[in-house]
């Protein structure tokens, strides 16, 4: 059985006073799926390296996803800014839980994420 390469990124939800949590995400032939979501706080998201996280591709949820643990979205905006994901819930009109920049939401198909800077 082959070993599946797998990451977890970091994510911020804005309805929840920016609570960390983190994304396992599996690396498919033609995207990362996400598979499993989990509360973490800052100091275990550092002390893992899970800050450091850089993954270029598309990303989609698997069937199973649990999505935020706090707020239960299973989609996610991606900040141009910082490269850091929010949870998302449909606005047109959004702003970044990471870095602040607020700003008109649009479909994005590749993008490059990064684990988050404490």
């Amino acid at each position: 059985m082959a070993i599946k390469e797998a990451h977890i990124v970091l994510a911020r939800c804005p309805q929840c006073n920016r609570h960390l949590y983190g994304i396992r995400v599996e690396k498919q032939p033609d995207h990362w799926a996400l598979t499993w979501a989990f509360p973490i706080d800052e100091s275990k998201a550092k002390s893992e390296g899970y800050d450091e996280t850089v993954l270029n591709g598309t990303f989609h949820p698997s069937p199973n996803y649990n999505g935020c643990p706090f707020c239960g979205t299973k989609t996610f905006l991606h900040c141009p800014r910082c490269s850091k994901i929010t949870c998302y819930h449909g606005e047109s009109y959004a702003t970044c839980a990471w870095c602040g920049l607020s700003g008109e939401t649009k479909a994005q198909n590749n993008m490059s994420l990064k684990g988050g800077s404490m």
